[in-house]
């Protein structure tokens, strides 16, 4: 399966607006360029991420306004291919 984060990532910056008026605060978990599920924190949408889908079959983003660093897990999948 290829690595879906860039998809996902310019989807979601596209559905943006729509997601802030009803799931602002909450973390989406991506799949396919769509919101699988949302979740209250990032590690639970990792969790349930790496359960459904595997490693770099899916990404996780802030409903926010904000960027938010999740650290190890915003880079582990390019990490991996080096």
């Amino acid at each position: 399966m290829r690595d879906q984060s860039e998809a996902n990532y310019r989807w979601f910056k596209s559905n943006l607006t729509k997601l802030l008026a009803n799931h602002r605060g909450e973390h989406a978990l991506l799949h396919d360029e769509s919101v699988d599920e949302f979740f209250a924190t990032s590690l639970e949408a990792i969790m349930a991420g790496m359960k459904r889908y595997g490693e770099g079959n899916f990404s996780v983003e802030p409903v926010d306004d904000a960027v938010e660093d999740l650290g190890f897990y915003s880079h582990v999948s390019s990490a991996l291919r080096a």
